[in-house]
């Protein structure tokens, strides 16, 4: 019986800080950008933040008007830019995914890009590209 007390003591010892390490790991958040891809010459005097994107082998700047974090962990905007900075982050997915943004009509049109951001890799996994109607 003693034993089996001390193999459950040791047990404990070693899980119990894994658990914490485990509960401690943070996911990548599902983040959605709501804004404007325009050419790179385009850049422009602005308000609005913007990130420098890569996509394939071209350059865009997204002009950002919304970002929402959709994973519900605590990471605000400015967080999510702090982490970002310099703003540049490259954009990579499925061909069908990533289509649209290739496509030149789709210059200053208003779009909603979804995805999971990796901040240190400065990389986001598209997951869903809309385009909004409106301004």
């Amino acid at each position: 019986m003693r034993h089996v007390l001390k193999q459950l003591m040791l047990l404990l010892v070693v899980f119990t800080p894994l658990t914490a390490l485990a509960q401690g790991v943070q996911q990548h958040p599902l983040v959605r950008f709501t804004g404007v891809l325009l050419p790179v010459e385009e850049k422009g005097a602005s308000c609005a933040p913007t990130l420098t994107v890569r996509i394939s082998d071209t350059t865009w700047i997204f002009r950002i008007a919304k970002v929402e974090n959709l994973t519900g962990r605590d990471l605000s905007e400015l967080q999510l830019f702090q982490v970002l900075f310099p703003p540049r982050v490259h954009f990579v997915g499925l061909a069908k995914t990533l289509h649209p943004l290739q496509d030149p009509e789709i210059t200053g049109k208003r779009l909603a890009i979804e995805g999971i951001l990796y901040p240190t890799d400065r990389m986001l996994w598209v997951t869903a590209v809309e385009e909004i109607a409106g301004k």
